[in-house]
């Protein structure tokens, strides 16, 4: 069974999000808290597959429980109202969320990651870069989770030359050379990093403004030689994002 708790001032929702877990025979809820003090001294004696935890409480964050623990053996979904810069720092880090009013969909979709997820090796180095997102006063230092085999890498926006599609997947290029493959798809990736100056050339490929030497025909050419396909309906936009 999964140990499930739920950390959340408000009762009603998790009243709510009690009663949607008991469409899924493998979770039992084992412990609940309103606020992160009562949380963490029951996550200190309750033994805890994965943690249902509100960003903004009354006496401190979700991120601030987190922080306080400074490791955690236990999954966590975030569950939230829309905040941006909470919800890039999230997905930036590679972790899960639900955003309120929590959709039994969406449940079921969580679930069924926690479920299929392979805890990789590094998992304390992943948390550890988290919590430097949450620190962060600025969305463009946020760095991306990205793993490779066995090995995790942090990545800064910066670095990242272009992104492809390929299906539900997305290929990273590095501007050194590397090449990351993403179960995320390439929407996941437009929204996260198109408020950091990415343009959508193409159906199928996203851009780094900053990495762009000038347009050739229907490509993109970019510093490091590389060119990207751009669509017609796209060359408009892309020729206006460069001039402003």
């Amino acid at each position: 069974m999964i140990r499930v708790m739920l950390v959340d001032d408000d009762g009603e929702g998790r009243s709510y999000l009690r009663g949607l877990l008991t469409a899924h025979a493998d979770v039992g809820v084992v412990a609940e808290a309103d606020n992160i003090a009562d949380a963490r001294q029951i996550l200190g004696n309750t033994a805890v597959d994965l943690l249902f935890l509100d960003v903004e409480m009354p006496g401190g964050s979700g991120f601030d429980l987190l922080k306080q623990l400074g490791t955690w053996p236990f999954a966590v979904i975030f569950t939230t109202g829309f905040q941006r810069y909470a919800v890039q720092a999230i997905r930036f880090s590679a972790l899960d969320y639900l955003l309120k009013p929590v959709q039994p969909d969406e449940l079921a979709d969580a679930l069924q990651r926690f479920r299929q997820r392979q805890l990789p090796v590094d998992r304390s180095a992943i948390q550890q870069q988290f919590l430097s997102n949450v620190a962060q006063q600025d969305e463009r230092s946020l760095k991306l989770t990205l793993t490779s085999g066995e090995r995790t890498y942090f990545i800064s926006p910066a670095e990242i030359t272009h992104c492809t599609a390929d299906d539900n997947y997305t290929e990273l290029h590095i501007h050194d050379g590397r090449r990351f493959v993403s179960a995320r798809t390439l929407k996941d990736y437009e929204d996260m990093l198109v408020p950091m100056g990415f343009l959508r050339v193409h159906r199928s490929a996203l851009v780094n403004r900053a990495m762009i030497t000038h347009l050739d025909g229907m490509h993109v050419v970019l510093r490091n030689s590389e060119r990207v396909e751009m669509s017609r309906r796209k060359r408009e936009e892309v020729q206006r994002a460069l001039a402003g």
